[in-house]
C-alpha cells in the first residue's frame, strides 16, 4: 500500500471512531434525560395505591375499609376522553390487576398504548362509612 492509501484509511477509521464516540455520548445523555424518575412517587400512607405496566394497571386498597363504587380511569395527554373501568368493590388490602384492554372510552373504543399516550390514572371510590376517595397518579 502506498503512503497516500494509508493516510486515507487512518482518516477514515478516525472519522468512524469519532462518530461512535459522539453517538454514544448523545445516547447516554438522552437516556439520562428521559428516565422515568420525573413522576413524584406515591406517599407510603396513600389510601389507594396504583402501579402501571405495559399490560396491566394494579390497584391496591390501603384505606383500612372495603371500598365500593371503585371507578378507575386512564386520562390521556391532550384528549378529554378518559378510558374507564368500573371495578365495583375492593376489600381491605386487596390488590387487583386490571388489563389495559378492559378500559374503554365513552364511544366503546378500547384503550391501547400503541394509539394513546396516558397522562394520569384516576381512581374514585367510597368506603363503607361514605368517605370519598379521589386519587390521581401520574403514568
Amino acid at each position: 500500500m502506498s503512503a497516500l492509501s494509508l493516510g486515507v484509511v487512518r482518516r477514515w477509521s478516525l472519522g468512524i471512531l469519532a462518530g461512535v464516540v459522539v453517538a454514544g455520548a448523545a445516547g447516554a445523555t438522552l437516556s439520562a434525560c428521559s428516565s422515568p424518575g420525573g413522576a413524584p412517587p406515591q406517599a407510603a400512607d396513600a389510601p389507594i395505591r396504583v402501579q402501571t405496566s405495559d399490560l396491566f394497571l394494579t390497584v391496591e386498597n390501603k384505606a383500612g375499609l372495603p371500598l365500593t363504587d371503585v371507578d378507575v380511569a386512564i386520562v390521556p395527554v391532550g384528549n378529554p376522553t378518559a378510558f374507564n373501568k368500573f371495578v365495583g368493590r375492593l376489600e381491605n388490602g386487596e390488590k387487583r390487576d386490571l388489563s389495559l384492554g378492559d378500559f374503554a372510552g365513552r364511544d366503546g373504543t378500547t384503550f391501547s398504548l400503541r394509539v394513546v399516550r396516558p397522562k394520569t390514572v384516576r381512581v374514585k371510590a367510597k368506603d363503607m362509612v361514605g368517605k370519598a376517595y379521589d386519587v390521581a397518579v401520574p403514568w
